[in-house]
């Protein structure tokens, strides 16, 4: 089997890529210039232009799916029509390409902000509407149209599935991800104050492990929310600490909090240069979510399964230390 990945040296697809790999599976990377995630990894390096299906076509040529993990996530200065070209214009040319090269399948890796989160005091399940709301915040409306552009290739004989992951953490996360960011500020003591809200975190590796799972057994036009664990802001500290051996927090405060601290937050920013450890796009996305999201279509259908959060954490976090991102 041959699989092309886009994205591949981002943290789900180098995650993805190792999943493959040890499948055996041969892998197409479509990469940009940081390819740390993908160093000694018996693949294929390709460079193309994701918004240019002709110059991706040739790339999947004699490939059997496609994985599309490329995507532009944003939640603080969000440049909106970048976001937008890379998310829809992306996904679809990536789809027109998989259909002219005549590969049989695409995976495409959404996300559980691309579903309604209203009410959010309700489960969350596949049949919920996708976001349409204009007053959504760009990634969640983006992903939402990506995935709609995306299925109408159905009618051009292209088989699709579509995953849904929660709150994505894990080893492997170089560059790091929001989530990576997050885990070494708290792991390094940047985050003193832990918040009284959580949210559902799923591990990457459990992540990629299901999406491949779709190839063989994936129902075509499914999508699948692939969720692991809820837990708060404290109890994920907590579990840091239990790693790291010191005390992470020293106060758990009200979510409301948090908004009053943003014009530090983006104050500090704008002196280290460094990406803040919250904004007002991932305070909402705190905010407005559902907690139950069972996942039993994922499990019956796809065997998605999640590992207790506690050994993600030990795992990324001791990751993070063996990269130098987290102090000793």
């Amino acid at each position: 089997m041959r699989a092309f990945v886009t994205g591949a040296s981002g943290h789900v697809g180098g995650n993805l890529v190792r999943e493959l790999l040890g499948r055996g599976y041969e892998v197409d990377c479509l990469v940009r210039s940081d390819i740390r995630a993908l160093e000694n990894l018996d693949v294929n390096l390709v460079k193309g232009d994701l918004l240019d299906s002709k110059s991706l076509q040739p790339l999947m040529e004699d490939c059997d799916v496609v994985f599309h993990s490329a995507a532009f996530v944003a939640v603080e200065k969000v440049q909106e029509e970048l976001m937008r070209k890379i998310n829809v214009g992306g996904s679809t040319a990536v789809a027109n390409a998989a259909v002219e090269a005549g590969v049989p399948k695409m995976i495409h890796f959404s996300s559980v902000h691309a579903f309604s989160q209203h009410p959010t005091n309700q489960t969350l399940t596949e049949d919920r509407p996708l976001v349409t709301d204009p007053k959504t915040a760009p990634y969640d409306r983006t992903k939402a149209e990506a995935q709609r552009a995306v299925l109408t290739h159905r009618e051009q004989g292209l088989h699709i599935n579509i995953v849904h992951p929660t709150g994505i953490i894990g080893p492997q996360d170089f560059k790091p991800s929001r989530m990576g960011k997050v885990l070494t500020d708290i792991a390094n003591g940047s985050m003193p104050f832990a918040l009284n809200n959580g949210f559902n975190w799923v591990d990457v590796r459990d992540v990629c492990r299901s999406a491949a799972n779709c190839v063989d057994s994936g129902k075509d036009g499914q999508h699948y929310l692939l969720p692991g664990t809820w837990a708060s802001m404290p109890e994920l500290s907590q579990m840091v600490k239990g790693v790291i051996g010191r005390r992470t927090h020293i106060a758990t405060l009200p979510f409301w909090t948090a908004y009053l601290a943003l014009p530090f937050a983006a104050l500090s920013s704008s002196i280290t240069g460094k990406r803040p450890s919250f904004s007002k796009g991932s305070l909402h996305a705190l905010a407005v979510q559902c907690r139950d999201i069972p996942g039993d279509l994922a499990r019956d259908q796809i065997d998605h399964k999640s590992r207790p959060l506690e050994q993600t954490i030990f795992d990324s976090v001791n990751w993070l230390k063996e990269h130098g991102q987290v102090r000793i």
